[in-house]
């Protein structure tokens, strides 16, 4: 399978960004989301995509950084942290100031990650109750990159006009070809 480059990132035309903002390669931002680095510098790596509505604002003493492959899910809160590769911050998510997630990490929605927490690599972080649950080791990865890959490819069809669902056949290439990237990344 091959994954389309974006020639640039795909920005929707009812995103903002502003300020001191670093895209990666084929990365997309879509509709609502507000990417505000007026007091630090936010850096979004390659192929992460930022979902309709979520937020990522600094302050003066924590910018952000998102690793790649990771997929930030619908109205999601990310402020001054640091997020590995190959995370997903799941719809509703929270997460503040100096919170640092590991890579293939998988924080399901709703969670909010107070600030300072650590969550290591590959661990599945789920709330109940307003209790945060770690559980080391049990994040699959696959499914987020398999995830960043199909935003990529809906901004090449975005770009084109293109709307419509994914075959059972490309969404099983999506997870082989995730599967090939875990094994590059080392996550």
């Amino acid at each position: 399978m091959q994954i389309p480059k974006l020639t640039e990132p795909y920005v929707h035309n009812q995103a903002t960004i502003i300020g001191d903002v670093s895209l990666g390669d084929s990365v997309s931002i879509w509709p609502g989301a507000v990417i505000r680095a007026d007091m630090n510098r936010i850096n979004i790596g390659s192929y992460v995509n930022i979902q309709d509505n979520s937020t990522l604002h600094t302050d003066s003493r924590s910018g952000i950084d998102i690793g790649e492959w990771t997929l930030v899910g619908h109205n999601a809160m990310i402020h001054g942290c640091k997020i590995g590769k190959g995370v997903l911050i799941g719809i509703g998510c929270v997460i503040l100031d100096s919170a640092e997630i590991g890579d293939g990490a998988q924080i399901t929605a709703g969670c909010i990650i107070r600030g300072g927490k650590k969550i290591p690599p590959r661990s599945l972080v789920v709330s109940n109750g307003g209790e945060l649950k770690i559980y080391p080791n049990k994040a699959k990865p696959q499914m987020t990159i398999a995830g960043s890959i199909e935003y990529i490819f809906l901004a090449d069809r975005m770009k084109r006009g293109e709307f419509g669902p994914f075959s059972e056949e490309e969404e099983k290439q999506f997870i082989e070809k995730a599967n090939q990237i875990i094994a590059e990344l080392k996550i």
